[in-house]
C-alpha cells in the first residue's frame, strides 16, 4: 500500500486523490512511499513517487512568471510611452510659441528685414 505524505506540511493521507487535492489546493507536493518493506523484513529504502502536484506546481510557476514578464514589459512600455508624449508636448507647445511669434508684427518684420539684401 502506498502511504502520501506532504514534503511541506503535515497532510499525510492513503489516497492518491486526497493528496492531489491537497497539491492543488496548497501548492505543495505530496510524496508517495511503498509501506511494503523487501522481504525477510529488513530495511531498505521505500520507492519514492512525486504526485501530480509537481506538475501543478511547475505550470503554475511558469504561468506566473511569463505574466511577471509581460506585466513589467507593459510597464516600461507605459513608462516610455509617457515620456514620448511629454516631449512631444513640450516641442508642440515651443513651435505654437514660435509661430504666434513669427506672426507678431516684431517676429515679422525681424524675418523680412532677414531677407533684404
Amino acid at each position: 500500500m502506498t502511504h502520501y505524505q506532504c514534503g511541506s506540511c503535515s497532510f499525510q493521507s492513503d489516497h492518491l486523490g486526497e493528496a492531489q487535492q491537497h497539491s492543488q489546493q496548497t501548492g505543495h507536493v505530496c510524496i508517495g512511499k511503498d509501506g511494503a518493506g523487501p522481504a525477510g523484513g529488513k530495511s531498505g529504502k521505500a520507492g519514492v513517487v512525486v504526485t501530480v502536484g509537481a506538475g501543478v506546481l511547475a505550470a503554475t510557476a511558469t504561468a506566473l512568471g511569463v505574466l511577471a514578464w509581460k506585466y513589467k514589459g507593459l510597464q516600461s512600455m507605459a513608462a516610455g510611452l509617457v515620456v514620448q508624449l511629454a516631449e512631444s508636448t513640450a516641442e508642440n507647445e515651443s513651435l505654437k510659441s514660435e509661430n504666434d511669434y513669427l506672426k507678431s508684427a516684431t517676429g515679422a518684420s525681424k524675418t523680412l528685414k532677414s531677407y533684404d539684401c
